[in-house]
């Protein structure tokens, strides 16, 4: 009994720092690094999500009756990990310089990346709903289902919103305007606002997963402990983000790493790891 606890913990630990591993593993390769290939990083990237993909599948296929515990809702979230790869490799933030223009299919891939994780959670939403994995009744149901609605449409009107950076700041200076006032103009503080606005309602969500989950036995009580400290700091980036409108003070920096779009899709592939491992449940809810 000990050592299977042993055994699982040490798995929970490895499939956390998976991602964080194997996108350090490919850093050396992203494009961001003058010399390097884009299409290598591309076709790198594509070939291990690929890889997780048919080890994920090939886990669904053999192990599903020998499994209790909602399996696909895990699968689709631990998918979670190519994502998370693919923008940890490319070890860079956002160049939001006038450089931009020289290698615009960066930042186009970075946010086909990310749309992909919404794409995924969206999927597990569905999932969620239609195979009772939560149980929402009334008009608690109703309230969830616009708040899912609005969460994924904020990820995808964000995400095209940044994918479009390059073209916006081309069209911007063929108006004869100063490419360093770009910024402000096309990430304004409507812009901001409704970020802000989309990061509560996808903290809120996932919050609210979490808690969900545990209190029908899917996961264990670790989980919703850790998704519950970032949720919280997630919301309180957010109300720091809007009060400052992004100028946030010398010291509360670091706020900025729990409002990035890639952190929810961090705790959502926390929950598929929860999912995977989770207390035993009875076939007719998978």
């Amino acid at each position: 009994m000990i050592l299977r606890k042993l055994a699982e913990t040490l798995i929970v630990l490895l499939l956390i720092v998976f991602p964080f591993f194997i996108g350090i593993a490919i850093a050396g390769h992203t494009p961001y690094t003058e010399g390097n290939s884009f299409w290598k990083y591309v076709f790198l990237w594509g070939g291990i999500s690929i890889g997780i993909a048919l080890i994920l599948v090939l886990l669904l296929k053999y192990f599903y009756r020998s499994f209790e515990q909602p399996l696909l809702g895990a699968i689709i979230l631990l998918l979670m990990a190519s994502p998370i790869i693919g923008i940890v490799g490319l070890a860079a933030p956002p160049d939001l310089s006038i450089n931009m223009l020289d290698h615009p299919e960066r930042e186009h891939l970075r946010y086909l990346i990310l749309s992909l994780g919404a794409l995924l959670f969206a999927v597990f939403l569905l999932l969620a709903f239609k195979r009772n994995l939560v149980q929402p009744k009334g008009t608690l149901r109703l309230i969830i289902i616009v708040l899912s609605f609005l969460c994924i449409a904020e990820f995808a009107w964000e995400f095209s919103h940044h994918y479009l950076y390059p073209e916006g700041l081309q069209a911007w200076m063929n108006q004869g305007s100063k490419a360093e006032d770009f910024g402000k103009h096309y990430d304004n503080v409507s812009f901001i606002n409704v970020g802000v606005i989309g990061r509560y309602i996808q903290f809120s969500l996932i919050l609210w997963l979490s808690f969900q989950l545990y209190k029908w036995r899917h996961i264990r009580i670790w989980n919703p402990i850790i998704i519950s400290f970032f949720c919280m700091m997630g919301l309180i980036s957010a109300t720091v983000v809007f009060i400052t409108e992004f100028n946030l003070p010398k010291g509360y920096e670091f706020l900025l790493a729990f409002f990035i779009p890639g952190m929810p899709f961090l705790l959502l592939y926390w929950i598929g790891i929860a999912l995977l491992t989770g207390y035993k449940i009875q076939r007719k809810d998978l």
